[in-house]
């Protein structure tokens, strides 16, 4: 048992390094060397078929990652020799585009290239398209194939995907999310842009792939739970015993504004004391300046007069004690008090 432990700690790797590479590519290698490789580098690592430079953007403890995630091994840190291939490979990745957008037209499909990718031997070279529906391209494959004598992969990417690699600056001004620190698209639907209230225009909630905008989902959590605190906007309900209608929320400066149905005015109210109004029953008083025919109304004190008291009372009474009869009894009743 001890020396199969021992053998586990020797194949344990040191360090488990994430790489993002040209196309924004995530990957997990492991560095199984006792030198430690410092972040924000360009490091040198072992792939499928040959060599790939990229670099190192985090670093995950060997007993929290997955191990089966881990696509090679960290081999050095690039010397002169590896930069001078890796700048090279930009100008041969314009030649391969430019050859692979002749071809294309020449077989007449239909797709638009996106960008393109080589590893850092050539071995294996990435060509990334976005189309509307599925596209044959195994004629294609074997043109570019005969021509660089290299591995030809093409994937098909979405058009937020396509955003992503060919970069931008948004509406506000600043590069696109996704092309700067987004690593997952999350999906984005109008109810967000209705829990914000956003105008729906596509013009303005879309973002430079045509799709709804990633931002719109940074703060709809907030909207939602802010929300649930407050009135909806048309909502007919009762302030103090008295009916208003709710005009407008602002989530920002905690106020509500509602419309008293009676005379036609406004108030602002804070959220916090429009909650506690509207669980008391009892209308404020009127104030002294107020004329007297008013105070006379609600009795001075916001409460009823005894005369409407008494109103009140006989409703109630006939109601009860029509309880439980039909029209047609009502009916045949008052015919005959006509008669008596």
């Amino acid at each position: 048992m001890k020396d199969e432990d021992a053998r586990t700690m020797e194949n344990q790797p040191a360090e488990i390094l994430q790489l993002a590479f040209k196309s924004r590519r995530l990957l997990i290698f492991a560095n199984r060397t006792d030198r430690p490789v410092n972040m924000g580098v360009m490091v040198v690592v072992s792939v499928d078929r040959g060599e790939d430079m990229g670099r190192v953007v985090a670093k995950l403890p060997p007993c929290e990652s997955n191990m089966e995630r881990i696509e090679g091994n960290f081999l050095r840190i690039p010397t002169d020799t590896d930069m001078k291939n890796f700048r090279s490979n930009h100008i041969f990745e314009k030649e391969v585009l430019e050859h692979c957008e002749t071809r294309v037209k020449a077989r007449g499909l239909d797709m638009r290239l996106t960008d393109c990718e080589s590893q850092l031997d050539r071995n294996r070279i990435r060509i990334f398209f976005t189309a509307d529906q599925r596209t044959d391209f195994r004629g294609l494959v074997r043109d570019m194939a005969s021509a660089f004598r290299a591995r030809i992969e093409m994937r098909q990417i979405g058009v937020r995907d396509d955003a992503r690699y060919k970069d931008g600056v948004g509406v506000c001004g600043r590069q696109l999310c996704c092309a700067s620190f987004l690593n997952e698209f999350k999906s984005v639907t109008l109810k967000s842009v209705r829990d914000q209230h956003l105008s729906p225009n596509p013009s303005k909630v879309s973002g430079a792939c045509s799709r709804l905008m990633c931002c719109l989902e940074y703060e709809t959590e907030f909207y939602r739970k802010a929300l649930k605190t407050y009135p909806r906007i048309g909502l007919i309900l009762k302030v103090n015993g008295l009916q208003a209608c709710v005009k407008e929320i602002d989530i920002f400066k905690e106020t509500v504004t509602i419309l008293w149905e009676g005379n036609g005015s406004e108030e602002i109210l804070p959220i916090e004391d429009f909650h506690r109004r509207r669980t008391m029953t009892t209308p404020p008083p009127p104030p002294a300046d107020a004329p007297c025919d008013s105070r006379q109304k609600t009795g001075g004190n916001g409460q009823d007069t005894p005369i409407k008291k008494e109103e009140k009372k006989d409703k109630t009474e006939k109601k009860n004690r029509n309880r439980g009869r039909g029209r047609y009894w009502r009916k045949n009743n008052r015919k005959e008090e006509r008669k008596s």
